[in-house]
């Protein structure tokens, strides 16, 4: 018997779409429906953007999911996920929207995909108030890189 969607208030705390990212991995990542409700609640223009409904057709592309309601403006949305797939994922919210911020929502469903993935997002490097490009290949990506060469070590 399927259980019922977990329900999250998108207007939590800064109602920003991070919680809207974080909700989808964890729903793509433990296999569980979620339903997000007041996305972007805190934000002057609410409901989703071409960067965060590019994010969720990544997710539920990434899992074979279902997603309900997911339009540019959208305020309510449902992601029913399938098993995660190895594979060529593409990303273009055809904007310039955030591609770390995509790699944000991406990133931990691929690590638990059946095989290798590739991720081709497109869009902003410099987004305002996202992650810039610099950070993310000079910073993350080391950590990265150190933290599987280490995973790799200790699991032979």
């Amino acid at each position: 018997m399927d259980s019922a969607p977990v329900e999250i208030d998108g207007s939590v705390m800064e109602g920003g779409g991070q919680i809207l990212r974080v909700s989808a991995a964890l729903s793509c990542i433990t296999g569980t429906s979620v339903k997000i409700s007041k996305i972007r609640a805190g934000r002057s223009s609410p409901g989703l953007r071409p960067q965060h409904l590019s994010g969720l057709q990544l997710v539920s592309d990434l899992c074979s999911g279902s997603l309900q309601g997911a339009s540019i403006g959208s305020t309510d949305i449902s992601l029913t996920p399938g098993k995660i797939q190895a594979g060529n994922h593409t990303a273009d919210p055809q904007t310039a929207g955030s591609v770390c911020l995509l790699l944000q929502v991406a990133l931990p469903c691929a690590l638990y995909a059946d095989g290798p993935s590739q991720l081709c997002l497109k869009g902003g490097t410099n987004a305002e108030m996202a992650p810039q490009i610099d950070y993310t290949i000079k910073v993350f990506k080391p950590i990265v890189e150190r933290l599987e060469s280490i995973l790799i070590v200790t699991s032979k």
